[in-house]
Formats: C-alpha cells, structure tokens, sequence
C-alpha cells in the first residue's frame, strides 16, 4: 500500500457529498434538516428520495441499496456519508468482496451499524474512514458547536488531527506513563461481536479498539466482552481499550449495570482501559472519530488522545 491508500481528499465549497442508506430508513423530517446543514456548509448533497421508504427493516431492497452505494464508491465525489444505522450494513458485504477496489479512496462517514462497514473498508481496503454522525442526527440548530465545528475543519482539511481529554483510566495499565502510538478501529460493540467468522471480522491486533452501544444491559455487555476474549479479539495484542457512550442500558429494577460491567473487564486485562470519548449513542453528543490513522494515546495522570487525519 501507499501513503496515498491511507488519506482522504479534503473537501472544497460546492463539492458533492453522496449520501447513501446502506441499513434503515430515516424518516423525511430526518432526513431534510440534515441536507439543509449540508447546503450550510456550502456542500452539495446528493441523495436518492427513494431511501425515505421502509422496505421490512431496511431503506430499501438489497439490490437498490447495493446499487447507490457501488455508485458512490467510483462517483466524483470525495465523501460517502450513511443516512442512518439501524440495521442492514453487512448485507453489502459480499457484493464489496466481489468488487475490485477503487483506485481513489472515498471518507466514509457515520456509525452504530455502519460498523460493519467501517472494518471492511479499514482492513480490506486500508482506507480511513470516520466514526460520527449519520445524515439524520445532522442539522442546523446543532447545539454542540465546538463538536460541529471539529467535523467540518476536519472535512475541510483546517486541521489535521482531533484531541480527546478528561479521559478516565479504568484499570493500573493505562495509569502507567507512556505513549502509544498505533491506529483505532471498532465501533459499535454488537456489530464487533456480530463480525466474528466473516469476511469482515474486527481485526484490533497491535491497534487501539473503540467500543460503544446503545440499549445493551449490563449482562450481555459482559457476555460480549467475555465472548470476544474467548475468541482472541480482546486479548492481549490490543494496543488499548478506548471506551465510548454505553447508553439505554438500565436493568428493570432503574440501575445500570454497563459501568460496572466494562470496568470488571478493565481489571483483567494487561492493556490500557480508558473510558470518556464523547462519541456514540448519547443524546447531543457524537464527536467525530477518525479510525485506521496515525493515533497517539497518552497515559499518566492526565490521559488524552490525539487522531490525525494523514493529510
């Protein structure tokens, strides 16, 4: 591979920006605040209406979303951006195994079952790819400002790398002073699980894995974990644990359980284990996280995170 494999073209006014819905629908008014803050931006969305409709639980049949995404990935333009998660992504997956690789990278955007994606694109094809907002959490009266403006420098090539502080060590390895230096894959920690024995199977080996979740108690994120360990996923070759949001996880009784889950998992486990990116499911928040770039996490008292775009 190239350097040129593992950058994205920046983006320029009025360039295009094909959405695609490779997993569920969003509904219209979803959907139209969305392509308005694109317009803001000075950026063209270009978008097929027909993923509005719900087809079971998919924005469409296999074959049309198959069909736009193929698309995007040889189409002018630079950036790929998912209309929402849901469910449906890995369905694509091997269609895009029987397709050669394009020559020009495309920045996939998005997460949550946009996951499946992302692995594929980062391991099959080197390219980078970036964890954050789906078209149908984007609009114009987004009250997050610096986490907007964040995305958009990033988009447009103002800056080159993204910092993360008041991250919270969970386990004595990540309060040990040091720096590692690797890149960040994962997602959501469902679709992780869910990849194990395909073709797109999380590969975190010498990386820093990223996790999240929504609507997960507190059992079956212990299970998940425990699962991952038994297959090797979450042994000891990751660089470091990076822990996102865990949200909706309550138990019957009002507690939540996650915490304490993923912080048993902390205790046993030779790698860092960090908690405090401000990325996935958690309402008015969803910071833009690059994934297969340069990283650098650094560890003592005052944890942070530094991702660089490769520009």
């Amino acid at each position: 591979m190239t350097n040129r494999d593992n950058r994205w073209e920046i983006l320029l006014p009025n360039d295009i920006v094909d959405i695609v819905a490779p997993a569920s629908a969003a509904p219209v008014n979803k959907v139209e605040p969305g392509l308005s803050w694109l317009r803001d931006q000075n950026l063209i969305p270009r978008f097929s209406d027909k993923f509005i409709q719900v087809d079971l639980f998919f924005a469409g049949t296999l074959a049309e979303q198959w069909e736009e995404f193929e698309r995007a990935l040889h189409s002018d333009a630079k950036v790929i951006w998912c209309l929402r998660g849901g469910y449906g992504s890995m369905r694509l997956i091997p269609l895009l195994e029987k397709m050669k690789r394009p020559k020009t990278p495309k920045l996939l955007i998005g997460f949550s079952d946009i996951t499946a994606l992302h692995l594929y694109l980062n391991q099959k094809w080197n390219w980078p790819t970036l964890h954050g907002r789906t078209i149908s959490q984007l609009h114009p009266d987004w009250e997050n400002n610096q986490e907007q403006q964040d995305l958009i420098d990033l988009l447009f090539g103002r800056i080159d790398r993204v910092t993360y502080t008041n991250l919270v060590p969970l386990n004595d390895a990540a309060k040990k002073s040091q720096t590692i230096v690797s890149s960040i894959t994962g997602g959501n920690l469902r679709l992780i699980q869910t990849s194990l024995g395909t073709a797109w199977q999380a590969s975190p080996k010498d990386r820093m894995l990223f996790i999240e979740d929504v609507s997960e108690r507190g059992y079956s994120v212990d299970r998940m974990l425990e699962q991952l360990h038994q297959a090797k996923m979450m042994d000891d070759n990751l660089k470091a644990l990076l822990v996102g949001d865990f949200t909706e996880g309550f138990e019957k009784d009002g507690r939540n359980l996650v915490p304490q889950a993923i912080e048993r998992f902390a205790h046993r486990v030779k790698y860092p284990v960090l908690k405090g990116l401000p990325c996935g499911h958690a309402p008015g928040s969803n910071a833009p996280l690059p994934f297969n770039t340069r990283a650098e996490l650094t560890l003592g008292e005052r944890p942070s995170l530094v991702c660089f775009t490769n520009h």
